[in-house]
């Protein structure tokens, strides 16, 4: 067993997601099982998954507050240090 950290909004997919999961299998479902039931829909269509990631990054390209050149450094880190600077632990 492992422990995922999810932000609010990931929570409320996660939550959604598992929903929608509920409806088509028809019972109850533990959030581990829903993650697995996502990662085993993701595995199984991977094409699907990598044409919809191509469509997002040309909607980036298109967006004019987005600029690839912003880079930010943030020197040595660690597992500490990214847990601190992505939830503010």
């Amino acid at each position: 067993m492992t422990t995922i950290r999810l932000t609010e909004a990931q929570k409320d997919l996660l939550n959604r997601a598992t929903g929608i999961l509920e409806g088509v299998l028809g019972r109850r479902l533990s959030q581990g099982e829903a993650v697995e039931a996502l990662a085993t829909f993701a595995l199984r269509n991977r094409a699907l998954l990598a044409s919809s990631s191509k469509d997002s990054a040309r909607s980036l390209e298109n967006d004019p507050f987005y600029d690839a050149s912003i880079v930010f450094d943030m020197g040595k880190t660690d597992e500490r240090t990214v847990d601190k600077v992505l939830y503010g632990k």
